[in-house]
Order: C-alpha cells, then sequence, then structure tokens
C-alpha cells in the first residue's frame, strides 16, 4: 500500500498537464503569494518560500538554455506581478520544497514550462 501511494505522488508531480487540480488536493502544505526570487527555470520563491517543481528538469543557469529557461519563468510570473497557489507534497531538496505552483487562472506553471519547450520532464 505504502509503495501504492508513493507511485502515485510522483504520478502527481510528474504529469502536470493531465491532472488539473489533483495536486492542490494531494499537498500536505500549500503556500500562496507573489514571486519573489527567480533562482533557475525550475525553482523560484513564493512569498519567500524556495519551490523546487517536482516534474520540471531544466538546464542549469549557467548555460545559455537555463538562461532561457530562467527568462521565460521570469516572463511568466514577475513580469505580470502574479500571485500564485502552490502545492508542496512534504519532500523537500536542499533548503527547496518539492510541489507544484499555479497560475491565477489555474494553469501550471510546469505544464508550461514542457509544452513550450524550455524544460523537459524530470524523471
Amino acid at each position: 500500500m505504502a509503495a501504492a501511494l508513493t507511485l502515485g505522488f510522483f504520478a502527481i508531480e510528474r504529469f502536470p498537464e493531465y491532472l488539473g487540480r489533483l495536486p492542490d488536493l494531494t499537498a500536505l502544505e500549500s503556500v500562496e503569494g507573489p514571486v519573489t526570487h527567480i533562482r533557475d527555470g525550475d525553482t523560484i520563491e513564493v512569498a519567500g518560500r524556495p519551490i523546487r517543481f517536482g516534474s520540471l528538469d531544466c538546464a542549469e543557469r549557467d548555460t545559455k538554455e537555463g538562461q532561457t529557461a530562467t527568462a521565460r519563468m521570469r516572463e511568466l510570473v514577475v513580469d505580470q506581478n502574479l500571485t500564485l497557489s502552490c502545492a508542496l507534497n512534504g519532500r523537500s531538496s536542499h533548503d527547496r520544497k518539492i510541489g507544484s505552483c499555479r497560475l491565477p487562472d489555474g494553469e501550471d506553471l510546469a505544464a508550461i514550462m514542457i509544452r513550450e519547450g524550455y524544460c523537459g520532464r524530470f524523471w
């Protein structure tokens, strides 16, 4: 049973474009607020909380592709001064919580970055 639940959580964060609000319903913690910092294409800070998107694998920021992904993330959230809703799954990576974030219209940020080709899917 524990294995099935673990696999379910991994599937939820891996395919954000297909799951609608399911990540929000399974979240162990929620964060809502403005983006206070963009670290790179797959890590942002919302209301001062570092969040690593569980479904994204972006190039490192010191590469051309990484700089492009970081710039696109900035366009999506900072330049528009948006408030995001983020669902955190309880896991951490270094100082960051793992989760997903949605724009005010409900669209998942990771799904946008994957769909537009700026980042790949993290397996």
